[in-house]
């Protein structure tokens, strides 16, 4: 509902700017916050011994966050164009390593899908597919049970709270692939952990993560980030 009632105000009035409600005249954030998103440099690795490579076009920033709460709780579906073009460019210099891959979202649970309507990282996938034109497999990985939101949590409760949340549901479909897994937000790295050791079963040559986001050092705070329900 909310998604309609900001199409019938966006068909009346110009575009605000998603992060500081400015006029933009079309375009989701205005120049001033664009220039304060933060390019990420480089790979990421997931904690653990496998370093898991995690790629993202951005690090978590305010403005970052505005982007990925209107995607996710306001019906904000738009975002995910424009999100996933970045995600598909932060994918380029890696993708000449990838033997044959696939792509594969972070499962929402169907409670959520019910009332969000949507499914957030199925629709990044479904754009990173589209600009690499890597096929997308969107039904490999299932979820189990509806878990709390990581953002909740302190970071010892995290990996509990995920643990056996996800299931594979067809291992053929990513046996002896490069497997590229995509969420929204990687912020402690325990969901999309949690969905690497499920996709284990499958034997894929390698995962690979792709995200719109990741979070950034200690040393530099991010005000919203514990205020986001990341689930």
């Amino acid at each position: 509902m909310k998604g309609f009632f900001r199409f019938l105000l966006d068909s009346v009035f110009p575009r605000r700017c998603i992060s500081c409600g400015s006029f933009t005249g079309g375009s989701l954030v205005c120049g001033l916050c664009h220039g304060q998103l933060l390019p990420a440099e480089a790979a990421g690795l997931l904690p653990g011994p496998d370093a898991i490579p995690v790629y993202s076009p951005f690090l978590t920033c305010d403005v970052l966050l505005d982007l990925i709460r209107f995607l996710k709780f306001e019906g904000g579906t738009a975002a995910a164009g424009w999100l996933g073009r970045e995600m598909s460019r932060a994918l380029a210099t890696y993708r000449e390593e990838l033997d044959d891959p696939v792509i594969v979202p972070v499962p929402l649970h169907w409670t959520r899908l019910v009332r969000r309507g949507y499914d957030q990282a199925g629709l990044l996938a479904g754009e990173v597919s589209r600009h690499t034109g890597i096929p997308l497999r969107r039904r490999t990985l299932g979820r189990r049970k509806r878990t709390r939101a990581q953002s909740s949590l302190d970071r010892g409760s995290r990996s509990g709270n995920v643990t056996g949340a996800f299931c594979l549901r067809s291992a053929d479909r990513i046996r002896d692939r490069d497997v590229v897994l995509v969420d929204d937000l990687v912020t402690s790295g325990e969901t999309v952990l949690a969905c690497c050791r499920a996709l284990e079963a499958g034997e894929p040559s390698s995962v690979t993560v792709l995200c719109a986001g990741r979070r950034r050092t200690a040393k530099i705070k991010v005000e919203r980030l514990d205020s986001l329900m990341f689930e």
